[in-house]
């Protein structure tokens, strides 16, 4: 008798242990609102640029508006990586801090709502892929806006060596399947 009230103490401290070592997991809800509040930021110093390029035309190295057109995109990168990051902030919270669907209660929208770590994942992985074409098209319009270009082998050899990985990760992730969409 006495055994099995010790074994269910026992129990019960790993129970306490285990459910509230879910609260280490706050470490990454703060860490990844803190890195969205940085790529904000970037992203709208990026704007600042444009802007600044764009009016000035203050970038004297490539053609009137290139840099500022580089810039927006580089912006456009940053608003992206900083909403995936709320939004993995706000997939974890609700996943192991308080997963009593609180989507549900602050009538969030149904794409909006993460019901498993595999949405996490799938959306990190699709923005991987996205920031890799836009790091291509960076490259792509600063080599070609040059007025010296001269195609060699390396020159074609980096031009591809990015579109070339964005599709393999791309087939990649279709083949995995992550978290397969739902039709709707």
């Amino acid at each position: 008798m006495r055994t099995s009230w010790l074994g269910s103490g026992v129990r019960t401290i790993e129970r306490r242990i285990v459910v509230s070592s879910r609260f280490f997991t706050l470490v990454a809800v703060f860490g990844s609102l803190a890195a969205a509040g940085l790529m904000f930021f970037l992203g709208l110093y990026n704007v600042y640029e444009a802007f600044r390029f764009g009016v000035t035309g203050a970038e004297s190295s490539l053609p009137l508006g290139t840099a500022a057109v580089i810039s927006v995109i580089e912006a456009l990168d940053r608003f992206l990586i900083a909403i995936v990051l709320l939004y993995f902030s706000f997939g974890v919270y609700s996943l192991f801090i308080h997963p009593e669907q609180p989507g549900e209660i602050l009538a969030l929208p149904q794409w909006l709502q993460v019901r498993q770590i595999g949405q996490l994942k799938q959306v990190v992985a699709e923005v991987i892929i996205v920031i890799l074409f836009v790091l291509f098209l960076r490259v792509a319009l600063q080599t070609f806006q040059k007025t010296d270009v001269v195609f060699t082998w390396i020159t074609l050899g980096t031009l591809l060596v990015l579109p070339l990985c964005t599709v393999l990760l791309a087939l990649a992730l279709r083949l995995v399947q992550l978290h397969p969409k739902t039709k709707v």
